[in-house]
């Protein structure tokens, strides 16, 4: 309806109006769902453990330069933008502050070869995830979903950090 509209006009700053209103309870529904999830989560554990993403890397362009443009451009700016909406960093800083004032603890670690790695032999290996959803370990059978098994190795991660802290 904008673009139709003669840029300027009176019914023109009316429309701009009404967009900029839904962009902004748009943005009030996502804080508002970060604030009751970090809560939750908040008040209902002691100690939470997550993924140290670096999101600012994750969401770098893939246009490239002219003498090495990049491959698959659309594609990587509609992901950067999902991870962006998504407020991934505004959850991670609500958490970190919710916990403190809790007297909660909240461990980022390192994200590196979660979902490759066996949560029971402990092998690493790229094999062992062959697919997005599986994880198959080549080593000793073990079998689980990928997701589960990353949130496995992150909490291991977790308590190891947790306990190199307390002593």
């Amino acid at each position: 309806k904008l673009a139709r509209q003669i840029k300027g006009s009176n019914n023109w700053k009316k429309t701009k109006h009404r967009i900029a209103l839904l962009y902004e309870h748009i943005a009030s529904q996502k804080s508002d769902f970060n604030h009751k999830q970090t809560s939750t989560l908040c008040k209902s554990h002691d100690c939470v453990f997550s993924e140290e993403l670096k999101i600012k890397d994750m969401t770098k362009s893939a246009k490239g330069t002219l003498d090495n443009p990049g491959t698959k451009v659309k594609q990587k700016s509609r992901l950067n933008k999902s991870i962006l909406e998504q407020g991934w960093g505004e959850f991670d800083r609500q958490m970190d502050y919710k916990m403190a004032e809790k007297g909660g603890v909240y461990i980022k670690v390192s994200a590196a070869y979660t979902s490759q790695t066996c949560p029971l032999c402990g092998a690493v290996d790229k094999e062992n995830r062959k697919t997005q959803a599986k994880f198959f370990c080549v080593h000793c059978g073990h079998s689980d979903d990928a997701d589960v098994n990353a949130a496995i190795n992150i909490k291991k991660r977790g308590l190891a950090l947790l306990g190199k802290a307390a002593a």
